[in-house]
């Protein structure tokens, strides 16, 4: 279970550090602005000066709002489009800096769009992982690395972690081939229900569910 890094015009970075069963787990990421906003409107392409970086400041977060239909590319980030419905609709992302990428804000877009922007520098600072008194660690996967315990939510609603030696314990190694087929086809592959811990490791607050068979004969029965 990895994460992936998230563009433009998709929200990244959330808030602080939190407690074990809240929405942000020990490893995520702190977003701290650097600068007031700057805001602007615009008919067509155009581009929005923010001045001179901080010292720091790692990306600009900024907030996109179609005021009329059209399609505003944002270079190598991404392409949105806004459609009838869609206007006055808001989009926010954050635009990590670099050497092409440091004070301004383009959108291109056709000589007709309307669209307003609202963007500032921010820093993203990554937080470390927690660990309980058993030495396990717990918190948000970062990149392709995983603490022992893992944050899930439970079939309850609870908010919790999983040990990731439970859910990596279906692995292949070992199976024949007979068994990897089994597997595949189904038939060997059935409902698990793994318990979800606080950050303890050993506290149960709830299950979760990784679906297989049974799962998916309600599923076709329905």
């Amino acid at each position: 279970m990895g994460t992936a890094a998230v563009a433009v015009l998709a929200l990244t970075g959330t808030a602080g550090v939190a407690a074990a069963r809240l929405m942000a787990p020990p490893g995520t990421p702190i977003e701290a602005s650097l600068s007031e906003a700057v805001h602007g409107t615009f008919i067509g392409t155009g581009t929005l000066d923010l001045g001179p970086v901080p010292e720091g400041a790692t990306h600009i977060k900024i907030i996109v709002t179609c005021l009329s239909p059209g399609t505003f590319t944002f270079g190598e980030f991404g392409t949105m489009t806004c459609r009838e419905p869609d206007v006055n609709d808001q989009t926010w992302g954050a635009v990590p800096l670099g050497l092409d990428q440091q004070h301004t804000i383009t959108l291109e877009t056709s000589p007709t769009a309307s669209w307003s922007i609202s963007a500032h520098y921010t820093k993203t600072v990554e937080t470390e992982w927690g660990v309980n008194e058993a030495g396990q660690t717990f918190g948000a996967p970062k990149g392709d690395s995983n603490p022992d315990l893992i944050p899930v939510t439970a079939t309850n609603g609870e908010r919790g972690y999983l040990r990731l030696e439970d859910y990596e314990s279906d692995d292949l190694e070992g199976w024949t081939m007979e068994d990897a087929t089994e597997f595949i086809e189904g038939a060997n592959r059935l409902d698990r229900h793994l318990p979800v811990y606080e950050s303890d490791g050993s506290t149960v607050i709830g299950e979760f569910l990784l679906p297989g068979t049974d799962s998916s004969l309600v599923f076709r029965q329905r």
